[in-house]
């Protein structure tokens, strides 16, 4: 599973047993310490008390996905869904469940949905990307990269909220440097896989890709140095690229 999913405490305004409330909260808690089947456990016995609860077939979702049961996942969030269609966060969450079960056009329709309803929702337009990408839509991918990184600017955050939308990791950098690089735009590509290392120099990933752009650019020196730390960092290929280019020199 490339993705865990938030956990997203939603309100839904329906009442409910008290019973299935305490059922509920020990699930979360469960959550907490990500103890996923246990937590199910305890939603199941929420659901038999009271099978019209949505908050429970939502935690329950994320409980499932969590736990690589995205089928399941899925069945609790269209429930939800059908019942609570202007939800954003299950929008999102489903996105994510698509996208590890290899739907990339449901996904990318979920994570629209979210923008629809939350058009200022960074790490949609973060996922969204990812799903295009994957449909080689590189234009479209490339877009929500942009998109991400502007509404990143402009948000004032601490380090575990810019984390969560991916605005401190080396995630989005590297992403779109992925893109640019795919376009031929190897000067766009580097600046990007830079600030991909800058941010997390223990990406090996970032300085093999950076390496390989710079080969494009015949920056042998720069190159060579990326190609050696990434094989420092113990990605392998980096090796395979240093004996065919660098072995005599």
């Amino acid at each position: 599973m490339r993705y865990q999913l938030l956990l997203i405490v939603v309100i839904f305004l329906t009442a409910c047993n008290s019973k299935v409330k305490q059922a509920n909260k020990r699930g979360l808690e469960y959550m907490k310490q990500n103890l996923y089947e246990q937590a199910i456990t305890e939603f199941d016995n929420a659901l038999s008390i009271n099978n019209t609860w949505f908050p429970v077939y939502y935690n329950r979702a994320i409980s499932y996905a969590n736990s690589g049961r995205n089928k399941e996942a899925l069945r609790d969030l269209n429930y939800v869904l059908a019942n609570y269609p202007d939800n954003a966060d299950a929008y999102f969450n489903r996105g994510i469940v698509y996208e590890n079960l290899g739907s990339f056009p449901n996904a990318i329709k979920d994570y629209t949905e979210t923008l629809q309803l939350r058009p200022d929702f960074i790490l949609a337009y973060h996922y969204r990307g990812i799903a295009r990408f994957r449909m080689l839509d590189l234009d479209g991918a490339l877009e929500d990269y942009n998109q991400a990184l502007e509404l990143g600017k402009n948000v004032l955050m601490d380090a575990a909220t810019a984390k969560e939308y991916g605005l401190n990791s080396s995630a989005l950098y590297f992403n779109r440097g992925a893109v640019l690089q795919k376009k031929g735009n190897l000067q766009g590509a580097i600046q990007d896989y830079t600030q991909a290392i800058n941010i997390d120099p223990a990406s090996a990933q970032s300085y093999f890709n950076r390496a390989i752009a710079r080969l494009s650019l015949s920056g042998l020196e720069e190159a060579k140095a990326d190609l050696e730390i990434a094989s420092r960092l113990g990605f392998t290929q980096a090796n395979d690229v240093l004996q065919k280019y660098f072995d005599n020199h």
